[in-house]
């Protein structure tokens, strides 16, 4: 009879479940629900790598991605800010351009100019 141990170290698959000792009726029905686990843990598995392999994502996902509503994506779209591709109206991203968008805002330099004299008679500036 297997330990505990020597179950918990093999990879959990449908043979290697079949190898399980058969002690109880109990046992036979982890058995089957492990079963059923694993096989939604594939199907999910599989259904990942094709979102991966996707080129083309919906505008919905982009305004996830960059943290953005709608009103602000469809200003970007309209001042050609960010690139797109129109298909049969529906407004798409490709995958690459928008990591690439993301790097490029991240390499953008901040610059703040204060002006004084706006700033006069405020907490932030003296007066003489």
């Amino acid at each position: 009879m297997e330990t505990n141990a020597q179950i918990s170290s093999q990879a959990l698959d449908f043979e290697n479940l079949n190898n399980l000792p058969k002690e109880s009726q109990e046992i036979e029905e982890l058995r089957q629900m492990f079963k059923v686990i694993i096989s939604e843990i594939n199907e999910l598995k599989n259904q990942k790598t094709v979102e991966e392999k996707r080129r083309l994502i919906p505008f919905k996902d982009v305004m996830v991605i960059l943290g953005i509503g709608k009103t602000k994506l469809y200003d970007m779209v309209s001042k050609e800010e960010i690139p797109f591709v129109r298909i049969d109206g529906s407004i798409k991203f490709d995958k690459e351009d928008i990591d690439r968008f993301i790097q490029e805002k991240k390499k953008e330099k901040f610059s703040f100019q204060i002006n004084v004299g706006e700033l006069k008679g405020k907490k932030y500036i003296k007066k003489k």
